[in-house]
This record gives C-alpha cells, structure tokens and sequence, in this order.
C-alpha cells in the first residue's frame, strides 16, 4: 500500500538539511510554482513563500517533529535581530497565505519529471510500465474534516478514529515513483478516482490493474483515449466470455458490457475483446490488450504482472 510505504520512509528518514532538500528539487521549480500560482510574496517577510514551500515539504518527510523544530532545524526563517524566532501563528498564518495550488504545481513538474528522466532505460518491450492501484490515508480529526472526507463506518456501527482520505495512484514499476495520484472524500468508488487518471496515462506505456479495476469503462476507456495504451488485469472468477480464437491458455476472448455500464456511458460498446492468458503455476487468468503474440509471448506476459507486486511489497 502506498500509505505504508510513506509511514515506512518517515520511520527511516533521518533530519535532513535545507542543502540536502534543495538537491533534489530545484529552486527554479519552487519560484515557477509560486508564480504560476500567483501567491509568490511581494512584501518581504520572515518567512516568504518560498521558504513556506519548503517548509511544507519538510513537515511530510519528518512528522515526529514539531513545526518549529523543523523550522529550526532547516534555519527556513530569514533572519530578523528584532524577533529571533517565528511564532506559531506566524508560521500557521503564512501557511494559510501559501495555500495548495504551489504544492500542487509542484507535484504535478515532479512526478512528470523524475519519472521522465529514466523512462526510456527501463521500457519493457517498447512501453513504460505504471500499476494502478488504491489506498487510504488517516488525516487530521477536526470537524471540517470528518464533515468533508467522512470516514469508515464497521458493522458495529462504530466509525474509524481518524476521516480517512481515499486515493488511487498510478506508479511507475520499475522504480516506484508516483506518476499522478487522485483522491478525495472516502465514501467515493475508487473507480470514480480510477476515471480520471485514465485520462491522464502516457501513450506507448502498459497500465498493471488489480483486478477490482475490471471494467469495460476503465479498460476500453484506456485503450480508446490514447495511443498505444494497454491494459494487464488479472480475470475474475466469475467472469464470462466467448472465446473467438486461440486456446484456453492463450487465446482471444469477447465480453459483454452491462447494460447498466451502457446507460452510464452509451459511448461504451455492446461488446469488447481481450487476450486471455493462463498461469499455469496459480491458474490464474490475466486479461490483456496486448495481442500480439510474436512481440508479446504469454510467458513474458505473465513475468511481467508478476512485477506488480514489487509495488506492493515496497509500499
């Protein structure tokens, strides 16, 4: 799970200077960020947007410490002989002034970027390698967000101790890094979330599902949004199909979309086709948009789901 893999890296993560952050995310992205959101400062302060930036940054990677601690240890606050330290609500002021769209800015030229730079080295057969995949996130109790994220309720009718945030992430496999990530109220479908990064996958690439993502909405919706976008989904076992050629271990398949799929989104069709492959070692049925047997051989195939769960494991 994502969220584990995030707990897992503030447990190791030592405190780190502002040079050793600044390292890995230029400053010239900190400033674009700031001026694309307009919320760069104008008049100068202790502690100016940019440095707030950082300072958010920071909160993430080492939550164990408290606000000003961090502060101090990253020296983020310009200095000023009248006050030597900035007080909390100060600090919270200028974080009400920041707001989201900078680190949402921020995000969106990171993960574009570092999962960019290596893109091409690490192809697999032509195409780059995501895996979808949903997780949840504890937030902060308050009122505002219990009242706007909501929260697991059990069958005791008692109701999980912290709102909790649902998420869907779409991850580069080979080295782990989060491509895009969509979330929001907890009560959402994951598929809700799952639509709109559909949209947002790179062309030439090979999307890893798991198998509660098997919908002709989000499959076909793929293939049909881009250029060379293919799916790899493990089959339920419930699911029914024709099959038009090939054998049961490897061969082309047909599927009926629900009528109830159809009044959702008519531009769905009647129909729509997939390679089914056996895994003979877990009997296992993956479903795939990639159909060409000499370029894609079903032993390659199935090695390659087997990388999703290095996602899973790493989280």
């Amino acid at each position: 799970m994502l969220s584990e893999q995030v707990h897992a890296t503030l447990e190791l993560s030592e405190p780190a200077s502002f040079a050793r952050l600044s390292e890995h995310l230029p400053i010239a992205w900190i400033e674009q960020a700031l001026a694309a959101s307009g919320t760069a400062s104008i008049r100068r302060r202790r502690l100016p947007a940019e440095q707030v930036v950082w300072l958010v940054i920071a909160l993430a990677l080492y939550r164990h410490q408290s606000i000003p601690d961090v502060l101090e240890t990253l020296d983020l606050a310009l200095p000023n002989d009248a006050n030597a330290c900035v007080s909390k609500s100060g600090i919270a002021q200028a974080r009400e002034r920041l707001g989201d769209k900078p680190l949402l800015w921020l995000f969106e030229q990171t993960a574009r970027a570092w999962v960019a730079q290596d893109a091409a080295h690490y192809k697999w057969k032509g195409l780059a390698l995501y895996a979808m995949d949903g997780t949840t996130f504890r937030t902060a109790d308050s009122p505002e967000n219990r009242l706007h994220f909501g929260a697991q309720s059990y069958a005791s009718g008692k109701v999980a101790s912290y709102p909790q945030v649902r998420g869907v992430s779409l991850t580069a496999v080979p080295t782990h890094l989060v491509a895009d990530i969509a979330f929001g109220r907890y009560g959402c479908n994951e598929m809700l979330y799952a639509k709109t990064l559909i949209e947002r996958v790179p062309d030439d690439s090979l999307t890893i599902f798991d198998k509660g993502f098997l919908a002709a909405e989000i499959l076909w919706g793929l293939r049909m949004g881009g250029s060379e976008r293919h799916f790899l989904i493990p089959a339920k076992k419930n699911l029914q199909w024709e099959r038009l050629s090939g054998s049961e271990d490897d061969g082309i398949v047909q599927m009926k979309v629900s009528p109830q799929a159809r009044r959702k989104n008519p531009a769905l069709p009647e129909t729509w086709t997939a390679r089914a492959i056996r895994n003979k070692d877990s009997d296992r049925i993956l479903l795939t948009s990639l159909t060409d047997r000499r370029r894609f051989k079903a032993a390659d195939i199935i090695a390659c789901y087997q990388r999703r769960w290095e996602i899973g494991v790493s989280r």
